[in-house]
């Protein structure tokens, strides 16, 4: 089952909804809550900071938290995760985890990953969230938003909040 879900968050049904029907605008947000990406200084061989201390493995931990939005058909449920992961090789990349579904409409069969993606210069931070929920439709088609974060690694900064808009992949 798992080995479903991570495919339907890299890759997309042929039954989705027409996206001009279904993306959110602009209003819709996701708070990032006590981002932690990384390791000390920006060097991912460097000392582990903040949560990262509890567990060695971990590259990333952070929440995200997102308001129900819309209504009907193009309704998006919403949710609040804890994310923590892990990432290795060169360049640092890794395969989705699943996030820790705190808060979600148990009608949605909702489920958020994340994941580290490549970047050669080691230089920021990129990782991906994906939000995979059924459609209220009754088609049980399934919707996937997703974002791309590009942040600098943790240095010695504390975890930080910030917004992000994400998009319908179709």
């Amino acid at each position: 089952m798992l080995a479903d879900i991570l495919t339907l968050a890299t890759t997309t049904a042929a039954a989705t909804i027409p996206r001009n029907a279904a993306t959110p605008s602009a209003d819709y947000i996701w708070d990032i809550l006590k981002w932690q990406a990384g390791q000390s200084h920006g060097a991912p061989t460097a000392p582990l900071t903040a949560h990262c201390h509890e567990n060695p493995d971990t590259h990333y931990y952070f929440n995200v938290f997102a308001s129900e939005y819309g209504y009907g058909p193009t309704r998006v449920p919403g949710f609040f995760v804890h994310c923590a992961g892990h990432a290795d090789g060169k360049p640092l990349s890794s395969e989705y985890t699943n996030c820790d579904l705190e808060k979600a409409d148990e009608t949605a069969d909702a489920a958020v990953f994340a994941r580290v993606l490549p970047d050669p210069n080691l230089t920021k931070a990129h990782i991906a969230i994906s939000y995979l929920f059924n459609a209220e439709d009754g088609s049980k088609t399934r919707r996937n938003f997703t974002v791309v974060i590009v942040e600098d690694w943790a240095r010695e900064r504390p975890p930080h909040n910030f917004t992000v808009v994400p998009t319908e992949v179709s």
